[in-house]
């Protein structure tokens, strides 16, 4: 996508800054949030598909991995399968390969894409969390990639806070398991974001406005944490979530090429039967 406006200059906040911020949060009697999932909504890709391909391109993973997910990429790029198929497949042979991979082996390619693409982000949500930050907003993003990209990433757009997927690390060793409130679970296990957004502010002493915050996402695993704030944005949605968003009367915002469409009352056109997502991303499996 070509940019056809200047960058917006901006600092990011040091750490001592992001901190000065939080012992205010605490000290502020309600905080307004603006909460954003990452991938899809600021990055335009996934974390996750990117490191996955680093590690390939390093020698990490095998050639195979790519190899595993080629039919699903293949499908959804020719538009004859969905996007969420793909992701699912990729992110289950993902951590299926990391298991028992170091953290010395992961973390340079890490560092890596982020540093290569820590630009590639759409400029509606780009511009959004510059705005909202100088209305004095508490910025917080949640994603289900990685904490560790997770961190870094936010870091770089100036976030006051992220909280990634957490991986259980033995002996500089992945072990395969999620971490969770100091428990471990299957590396596949459905991660609530509504619980994790309590459990952020519970044990940082924040008393949220949830009915003056602002939460933007792009998929279905977004819409409970979007029906939790009083200003709700689904931006470039998935089906489920435009429907939802409809149903619901919240804002949808599109970005395509180089203009931002705020949409309202648009008919959402079904797609083909082949088409129809198998795979919900961020949704528990339905039976």
């Amino acid at each position: 996508m070509v940019a056809k406006t200047p960058a917006v200059p901006y600092h990011a906040p040091t750490m001592s800054e992001r901190r000065s911020r939080t012992a205010g949060a605490r000290q502020s009697r309600r905080v307004r949030l603006a909460i954003f999932d990452i991938d899809g909504t600021i990055f335009r890709s996934s974390l996750l598909i990117e490191l996955f391909n680093e590690l390939v391109r390093r020698g990490v993973f095998p050639r195979q991995a790519s190899l595993e997910v080629e039919r699903n990429f293949v499908a959804w790029l020719d538009r004859k399968g969905h996007y969420n198929d793909y992701l699912m497949r990729l992110v289950r042979v993902h951590y299926r390969y990391q298991t028992g991979c170091t953290v010395r082996q992961v973390e340079p390619a890490i560092k890596a894409v982020i540093e290569w693409q820590k630009d590639r982000v759409y400029r509606y949500t780009r511009d959004l969390i510059k705005q909202l930050r100088s209305e004095g907003f508490y910025l917080l993003a949640i994603s289900n990639s990685q904490d560790s990209m997770v961190q870094r990433f936010a870091r770089v757009l100036g976030f006051d806070a992220a909280i990634g997927r957490s991986l259980e690390v033995v002996d500089g060793v992945y072990s395969g398991r999620v971490l969770y409130n100091g428990k471990r679970f299957p590396i596949e296990a459905h991660l609530d974001k509504v619980a994790i957004l309590h459990g952020f502010l519970a044990a940082n002493g924040i008393t949220a406005d949830l009915k003056r915050s602002i939460a933007v996402g792009d998929s279905e695993g977004d819409i409970p944490l979007l029906a939790a704030v009083g200003h709700p944005i689904a931006f470039n949605p998935s089906a489920e979530l435009a429907a939802a968003a409809q149903e619901r009367d919240w804002q949808i915002v599109v970005e395509r090429k180089d203009i931002v469409y705020k949409i309202k009352d648009a008919q959402i056109v079904n797609v083909s039967e082949h088409q129809r997502v198998r795979v919900p991303y961020g949704h528990p499996r339905r039976k």
